[in-house]
This record gives C-alpha cells, structure tokens and sequence, in this order.
C-alpha cells in the first residue's frame, strides 16, 4: 500500500478569481506557514499558498498568489469554474471577520482585518489530523502526517517541493492499525484513524455527514482515542466551524494570556471563551495569529 516516486505536474494557464474584500491570503494561510514546509499538502512561503487535495475523488492542486486585497491568482490542475467553490471551502473567502462585543477581540479583529477561516475543506481530513496533532507540536504534528500520506499516495513536485495528498477513508479503513503506527502515531491513535476512517467510508456515514457535518460529532466521540479537543478541532480546522472551541488547547491558552494576563488556567479559558459565542472558533483563530505570526511579519512566538 505504501506509494513511492512522485509525479511532476504539467504547466497550466493562470487565471483570476476575484473577491469580496478585504481578503489577506497571508493571514488567511498562516497555519500553513506555522509548519515551515512540513505539512505533507499544503504550504505557505515565498507569498504563494500550495494545496494538494481531492475533488470529485481526483487528486488536485492549486498555487495561489494575491495580486491585491480583492484578486487571487490561481493556477492548478482543475478548471476555473471549480475555483470559487475551492476558495469557499479551503480559503474560506465567502465568510467575513464577525463583529465581537469583547474590546479585545474587537481590536485583534480590526488588526488582522482580511483574515478567513482556513481549513482543510472537509471533516474527515479535519479529523484525521487532529488525531495525528494530539498533544505534541505544530512541527511534531505535520511531520508525522506527512508520513501518514506518504505510506497512501504518491507525492507531486510543485513549487520546489513534494506534497502528498491526504488518504481517502477507504483508504485508511481497509488498512491496518499496525500499517498506520508505521507513520509514527501511537498504537491508540492508529486504531482510531482506522475506526473513523471506517465511518467515513461507510455508506450511511458518509451520507449523513456530508448532510450535517455535525451529527458525526456524536458518533466520533464513541471512539476510543477522541475526546472534545480533537472533535472541536476537527471541526476548525476541517470545515471551519465557527463556534468551535479547542478546549484544553495549550497553544491557545499561551495565545490568550498574552492579551488576558488574568486567565490562569483551562477552566478560565473556557469561562472567558463563553462570552466570544457563537464566535469561538474565530476567536482562537486570531489570537493564534496574533501570538505565531504570519509570513512576512514578525511573530511573538514561534509554533
């Protein structure tokens, strides 16, 4: 099952898309670029965003580059149609910055204005990488995905670099936990990539939650392994839910102290996300890329 070689993509024609402003592709795409070329699909770097993915279950890429705060430059492997949608789904762009009674979000809103809602455009794949990311670092996480790709499919040379796409849950659940440990995840985690890839694939599975992404909620928590961080943060950086809270998110709650000094622990960040409903999910958002930075700015940390 383990993919080698790589292919090398054909040159293909640019074209426009335009948007509803102010949209910053920087911002917008700074998780890519807190990795530093890591993550095995996506990157930031050199003012370009990369995505290696699947549409309509064919392995697709786009480059995208801002040409000013209402225009992107994209060139990739699928027709022009299909980029508006793309752009809903991964860049978030037909979602506006919501308005927040807090002082302080309002300022970090008003900061980083022309921030959307990056995601992976899909639940499962949010899934999957939440699984992957428990409890180690932005760095530790992207790596071992990358090795997770690599072991399904074969790589694309773009931009100087090779991207793998993610697997498919059928991929995933017609393998073994033991094939998926190799990757380096735990043995835990494993098994719950193979049980969640095993819903996903499933035909009652996949209907409903293409339906309502948030009836697999439920469903995912029976598995052994997910527990609400790695649900909430499916569902943020899967399908950009809004409201969506990574509780227990040590990231998050270094983030918030930054701005709130009196938040000393997870029941505080938990308290004081409450008033930012039905927004948290923008919330952690921001205050991320406040604290990690985006390229081309100076961060206050590093991930």
């Amino acid at each position: 099952m383990c993919q080698s070689g790589a292919m090398t993509v054909p040159e293909t024609p640019r074209r426009l898309l335009p948007l509803s402003g102010p949209f910053d592709l920087a911002r917008t795409v700074a998780p890519a670029w807190w990795a530093r070329g890591r993550w095995p699909n996506v990157d930031a770097r050199r003012g370009a965003f990369v995505w290696v993915g699947w549409e309509a279950s064919q392995v697709a890429w786009r480059s995208v580059r801002q040409i000013d705060d209402q225009r992107l430059e994209i060139i990739g492997s699928r027709s022009t149609d299909l980029d508006v949608h793309w752009a809903s789904a991964v860049l978030g762009a037909s979602t506006a910055m919501p308005v927040f009674d807090d002082p302080i979000m309002a300022a970090l809103a008003r900061k980083h204005a022309g921030l959307r809602p990056w995601s992976a455009g899909s639940l499962f794949e949010g899934v999957v990488s939440s699984i992957v990311g428990q409890s180690i670092s932005v760095a530790a996480a992207a790596t071992t995905e990358r090795r997770l790709c690599q072991r399904f499919n074969k790589g694309l040379h773009l931009d100087g670099r090779e991207f793998w796409p993610p697997p498919r849950p059928e991929q995933l659940a017609s393998s073994s936990a033991v094939f998926v440990r190799e990757s380096g995840v735990t043995t835990k985690r494993a098994e719950a990539l193979v049980a969640v890839a095993t819903l996903f694939a499933s035909e009652s599975g996949a209907a409903a939650f293409a339906v309502d992404p948030f009836a697999a909620v439920e469903r995912l928590v029976s598995i052994s392994g997910i527990g609400p961080w790695t649900v909430q943060s499916a569902l943020l950086w899967g399908i950009a839910a809004s409201d969506a809270h990574p509780t227990r998110d040590v990231a998050l709650l270094r983030a918030v102290r930054v701005h709130y000094p009196d938040v000393a622990d997870f029941k505080d960040l938990d308290r004081l996300a409450a008033r930012w409903q039905p927004h948290r999910g923008w919330a952690a958002r921001l205050l991320w890329l406040d604290l990690l930075g985006h390229e081309g700015a100076v961060a206050t940390s590093s991930a």
